[in-house]
């Protein structure tokens, strides 16, 4: 799903490119002495921004802010607590990991018919908490502000076998569909999807294109068997969630459920 929020911010950039254009050009084709320094300055627009009177930029800019914060303003749902980050377990993590292995899987319909096993994230892609109460579109877009679409790795026994290992290893990270002990940095037990953990088998893995290319360090996800692409971005896919949610009259209730613990 796209947002016409994303169509605005083109917009607005759209509109500074032409102007740094038009201002290169002008110079160029004067006999004026040529440009010697600049000074730059950052007006962030927010609820608070009031336009200068001497200022045309601002005001062609707001009538666009004015509509995307009408946008960003949709209440998408309720959460009883505020959610929060956290290792090496946290309730926005789990959420967050828990809402894209759902709306992945309702998303995914491979030749095999085998779903993902499992969603793993990181917390540095969690740019923002989510508040207690009403969820809006802007505090997702907060949240996770990139445009990372999902993959979904089959990996190999040995290979999924070092992406739990590196989180332990790491103190934990979101994750969903599975349930580490360690003891140290030792990984001593895994089950997948309830089952034990069996190196013989392949596990597909629902993950962020730049986790899957290696960012933050998964070098696991590296020569996977096969990558199925959806072309849904994660920030769509917890929007549709917790619109689902809603829509079922249900709240956003996470309780740490020790998916990841150590001895």
């Amino acid at each position: 799903m796209k947002y016409e929020s994303t169509i605005l911010m083109r917009k607005l950039l759209h509109y500074s490119i032409y102007t740094i254009a038009l201002f290169c050009v002008l110079v160029a084709c004067t006999s004026a002495p040529k440009l010697q320094k600049v000074e730059t300055s950052m007006l962030e627009l927010n609820s608070k921004t009031v336009a200068p009177s001497d200022s045309s930029f601002i005001k062609t800019v707001l009538p666009y802010k004015t509509k995307m914060d009408s946008i960003m303003s949709e209440v998408l749902g309720t959460s009883e607590q505020a959610l929060l980050k956290g290792l090496p377990e946290g309730t926005l993590g789990d959420f967050v990991s828990d809402a894209v292995l759902k709306k992945t899987n309702d998303a995914y319909n491979p030749s095999d018919n085998i779903k993902a096993d499992i969603c793993l994230l990181n917390n540095g892609g969690l740019r923002s908490q989510l508040p207690k109460g009403k969820i809006t579109l802007g505090n997702v877009f907060e949240l996770m502000p990139f445009e990372n679409e999902i993959v979904i790795l089959t990996l190999s026994g040995e290979k999924t076998k070092q992406l739990f290992e590196s989180l332990v290893e790491n103190n934990g990270a979101p994750f969903s569909g599975a349930i580490v002990k360690g003891k140290g940095k030792k990984m001593t037990e895994l089950k997948i999807g309830g089952k034990d953990f069996d190196v013989s088998k392949t596990y597909k893995v629902a993950t962020s294109d730049y986790l899957a290319g290696g960012g933050d360090k998964y070098y696991f996800f590296s020569s996977p068997i096969k990558v199925d692409t959806l072309k849904y971005k994660l920030r769509d896919a917890i929007v549709d969630y917790i619109k689902e949610e809603n829509k079922k009259g249900n709240t956003i209730k996470v309780a740490i459920d020790g998916r990841i613990k150590y001895e």
